[in-house]
């Protein structure tokens, strides 16, 4: 259970550390007609993007193990990317909403998962 409850939260961490990234970047903003950022606005998207990744590729490790929870991850990620990258231009309401809730349901699951 413990494993299961890391691998999941690895994967919220992961969908919501790359719609992040997706919503920040500035030629997807133009593209989903949404208004330019600052630069500081833009840099605190970045490193919280990339703050969830982070945390998404330590809880797969955690989970499995070093080599395979590698390997986990970067499947899981691509495949999550896959995901973001077909549902983002026709649901962008959709996937933002479900990121916000995958950023709430990631640390919810990783401290259930320490907490067993």
């Amino acid at each position: 259970m413990n494993a299961a409850l890391m691998a999941a939260g690895s994967a919220f961490a992961a969908w919501a550390g790359m719609a992040v990234l997706c919503f920040q970047s500035s030629s997807q903003r133009q593209r989903m007609g949404l208004r330019e950022q600052s630069g500081r606005q833009q840099w605190g998207f970045i490193l919280a993007g990339a703050a969830l990744l982070a945390v998404s590729l330590a809880a797969a490790v955690v989970a499995d193990g070093s080599q395979f929870g590698l390997l986990l991850w970067l499947c899981q990620a691509g495949m999550l990317g896959v995901a973001l990258i077909c549902c983002l231009p026709f649901a962008r309401s959709a996937v933002s909403a479900s990121a916000r809730l995958a950023a709430l349901l990631a640390p919810l699951s990783l401290g259930a998962a320490s907490w067993v």
